[in-house]
């Protein structure tokens, strides 16, 4: 993983342990980053339902395509992943952690 990765993995963990102190019913955090380079963020439930409203996260301001636009993001979707707080020990089981992935991102979700 390239150092840029790492750091940007880094600062969705933080977000995602600040999220979860809001939310305790939250478990996870959903991503999904697009095209543009907006990143969404959402807090997951247990039961792979969401916590709290999707929010968007960028290093500079929101992009004007993603703040006018009516289209469906779907098609603008270039990575999407389950965030887990803590230590990788403190993690959910594997099978948890795919059951909650595969309600927020559909059947084709693999870790």
């Amino acid at each position: 993983m390239e150092k840029s990765d790492l750091i940007r993995m880094e600062a969705l963990k933080n977000i995602c342990n600040r999220l979860v102190m809001k939310h305790p019913e939250a478990i996870g955090m959903a991503v999904i980053e697009l095209d543009c380079g907006c990143v969404n963020i959402c807090g997951v439930s247990i039961r792979g339902e969401p916590v709290g409203s999707m929010k968007t996260v960028v290093k500079g301001p929101v992009c004007d395509r993603c703040l006018t636009s009516e289209e469906r993001i779907s098609d603008r979707i270039v990575n999407q992943k389950m965030i887990w707080p803590g230590a990788e020990s403190e993690q959910p089981d594997r099978d948890l952690r795919l059951f909650i992935g595969q309600k927020v991102f559909g059947e084709d979700y693999v870790e």
